[in-house]
């Protein structure tokens, strides 16, 4: 009889750490924008410096996203700078940023099981850019 009371809890503790992994997983991308507004573009070019840019331009604003991958990451701000019209976006980085912890406690029998966990997101910079023969 314990032992069926002891792997029902072992189940539960499964199931409940599964449910904490699954809910952590999501690949949820959240973008911040500060800047000005523009008739969406129909093209968008890519820098990764400010030197390549051969045109002149003004710095319409600057945006932040986090979540997901790398690639989920670049195109959702290409995206957000097309929406914003953006004529380019330059990529200033990335870097990975703590967004949090959670502690779960888990008792099974005379046992406490605590698990904490430090949840941290990559996070993206970008600049978005119209070029001064747009404006």
């Amino acid at each position: 009889m314990l032992s069926r009371n002891v792997n029902g809890k072992i189940s539960v503790l499964i199931l409940s750490m599964l449910l904490f992994l699954t809910a952590c997983g999501g690949d949820d991308i959240d973008v911040d924008y500060l800047g000005d507004f523009y008739t969406p573009t129909s093209h968008v070019d890519v820098y990764f410096s400010e030197d390549d840019v051969t045109e002149g331009y003004l710095v319409m604003g600057h945006a932040t996203a986090d979540g997901g991958d790398t690639e989920a990451l670049q195109e959702t701000l290409i995206e957000k700078a097309h929406d914003s019209g953006a004529d380019g976006i330059i990529f200033e980085g990335f870097d990975r940023v703590e967004t949090g912890e959670q502690t779960i406690v888990n008792d099974i029998g005379d046992t406490s099981i605590v698990n904490t966990n430090t949840k941290s997101v990559l996070q993206v910079k970008a600049i978005f850019i119209k070029y001064n023969k747009n404006l």
